[in-house]
């Protein structure tokens, strides 16, 4: 799992602010079952969970849920009694999807999971296309293929992460996430970056792009119409050159093609051509 570094996404750090203080995290679920009325930080990280502890659903004030690099592969239909949650991290386990009372969950901002299998993600973006201030999403796992329609339901999303995945390109529905500003597709051998350009490009806030260990050898000249990208980040790849039309996305800042096959010769005409308006990391 990534945290994210350039975008406002830890929604639950909200509080901390003129003076507030950062509840306290709870690290030990038996500790905790000893004042679940105080419970509002709960850390379960790497405790080798099996499933989902019912217990967790007596902490009616719980705001942050940490339960990564687990197994877990279900929720309970309960869990939508947490209605105070507004942070959820499943990333590292083994989820097969949703439950239908996800969809109470009215407060949840920030959700990350990975599937262990093939999931119903349309029935799944359905459910969190009911949360009004989701904003930032994170799904991975291997036996996802492709986006359903209904991602573009997701109309609230200012940052949407895709890892390790097998999508080859995106759905047009995806062009209606007119508020997305950062956009991770990473590990994904199979991405066609120049078929989904087409859709990219109705993005009017889109600034932040990362297409890191997709295995690319080379960029579409069509990357020019990505005008609102401010970050761009392509390393990790198998590129041999970039396209001169790199140059015309004026409103770059950052450019990352760090561990690529690039020789020097050409990294360093880009460098004499890029900076200092554009900051970029070479190998």
């Amino acid at each position: 799992m990534r945290k994210a570094a350039l975008v406002i996404t830890l929604s639950f750090l909200g509080t901390l602010v003129l003076g507030q203080s950062r509840p306290k995290e709870y690290v030990d679920l038996s500790v905790a079952l000893q004042h679940p009325e105080a419970v509002e930080v709960l850390n379960l990280n790497e405790k080798e969970l099996k499933v989902f502890p019912d217990e967790i659903l007596k902490f009616k004030n719980l705001k942050h849920l940490e339960l990564a690099n687990n197994s877990i592969t279900a929720l309970p239909d309960e869990v939508g009694e947490l209605s105070e949650l507004t942070y959820i991290d499943l990333s590292g386990n083994r989820l097969s999807g949703l439950p239908d009372s996800f969809s109470d969950l009215k407060a949840l901002r920030t959700l990350y999971v990975d599937y262990g299998g093939p999931a119903d993600l349309e029935q799944d973006f359905t459910l969190l296309a009911a949360l009004p201030q989701l904003n930032f999403l994170e799904i991975g796992g291997r036996e996802i293929k492709q986006l359903p329609a209904t991602v573009g339901s997701l109309e609230s999303l200012e940052y949407f992460e895709l890892l390790n995945s097998q999508v080859k390109e995106l759905p047009a529905e995806f062009s209606r996430l007119k508020n997305l500003r950062v956009l991770y597709i990473v590990n994904d051998t199979q991405f066609d970056f120049k078929k989904s350009i087409g859709v990219l490009r109705q993005l009017p806030g889109l600034s932040e792009l990362h297409l890191e260990g997709d295995n690319f050898t080379e960029l579409p000249s069509e990357i020019n119409q990505l005008r609102s990208l401010e970050y761009l980040f392509l390393n990790n790849n198998a590129l041999k050159s970039l396209p001169p039309e790199i140059n015309q996305l004026d409103n770059l800042k950052y450019l990352d093609v760090s561990n690529n096959k690039i020789p020097n010769y050409i990294q360093h005409r880009f460098q004499e051509d890029m900076t200092p308006t554009i900051r970029i990391k070479l190998n």
